[in-house]
């Protein structure tokens, strides 16, 4: 089964607001359904949301740790800014806010390619969990 087969089922539920795409794998074939409840579309097979042979694709906010990335992100990457940063979260709109912060410092892209990779390798790590094998 190949990582990129999962990672591409994964953008596609994570691009779209949580429980509005879903995806399954097949454990056996590797073999990934995709389903829209927006566009009417659902190519899962019957029975497979109760199938053991099925497993559900997670959303990026599962696997997401948020703040605490961010912090990560901080501390290896700018740390003198870490106060303000933790202060931002004290105010609504945290991560806009943090973002806009970012992009002042010249860092945005720098944490949107720091955070691409994390959510990665926590897939990664999600996949050997659930025994699939890469």
């Amino acid at each position: 089964m190949a990582f990129d087969t999962i990672d591409d089922a994964f953008h596609y539920v994570s691009n779209a607001p949580p429980g509005e795409r879903r995806a399954v794998v097949h454990r056996g074939s590797g073999r990934v359904y995709l389903a829209s409840v927006k566009a009417d579309f659902d190519e899962r097979p019957a029975g497979s949301e109760s199938d053991p042979a099925y497993l559900n694709i997670p959303h990026r906010q599962e696997l997401d740790p948020g703040k605490p990335l961010l912090l990560e992100f901080v501390r290896s990457h700018c740390p003198g800014e870490l106060p303000r940063i933790e202060g931002l979260f004290a105010r609504p709109g945290a991560y806009r806010n943090v973002k806009d912060h970012f992009r002042r410092l010249g860092l945005l892209e720098s944490w949107q390619v720091f955070e691409g990779e994390k959510i990665s390798e926590r897939l990664r790590q999600w996949c050997i969990a659930q025994g699939l094998m890469l």
